[in-house]
């Protein structure tokens, strides 16, 4: 399956003094990471379908583990290898290290669904689309050297 991967630098604002980061920055990290994985693949997974349907990948599970904390300003590369592509789901495991040092892993499940916008407003999950799961089993890895 596919695995992506980019370079982040650890800024300020996303830490205490001690340079401990702030956990939901890596769940932000997760979610844009993932959106810049698909997005290079040509697909936008929350694309308007109609006039009142937007597609979206809501979360329905998510486990974080914590290893260690990297000191402000470092690189931090972000690894998100897809697990498993179920009939309306997704498996995506998130890594993120700093040189070989895993900081942080996390799995998560979404969905892929359809969000009515406006009156009756609902989100319904619907099959992966054929075109999505070639392109996200395909073993390819693609690398996005740095992202500041």
């Amino acid at each position: 399956m596919r695995t992506y991967r980019y370079k982040r630098r650890l800024h300020w604002s996303e830490c205490d003094p001690g340079g401990i980061i702030f956990f939901p920055h890596y769940a932000r990290w997760m979610v844009e990471g993932l959106n810049d994985m698909l997005l290079s693949l040509d697909i936008d997974p929350n694309a308007w379908l109609d006039p009142d349907t937007r597609g979206g990948l809501p979360i329905v599970q998510l486990a974080m583990k914590f290893f260690a904390a990297p000191p402000l300003h470092s690189l931090i590369w972000h690894e998100i290898h897809v697990e498993k592509i179920g009939g309306k789901s997704l498996g995506f495991i998130h890594r993120f290290f700093m040189d070989d040092t895993l900081l942080v892993e996390a799995h998560e499940t979404r969905v892929w669904a359809t969000h009515g916008i406006g009156q009756g407003a609902s989100t319904q999950a619907i099959p992966v689309p054929d075109t999505v799961r070639k392109l996200l089993m395909d073993a390819s890895e693609n690398v996005l050297e740095t992202r500041i």
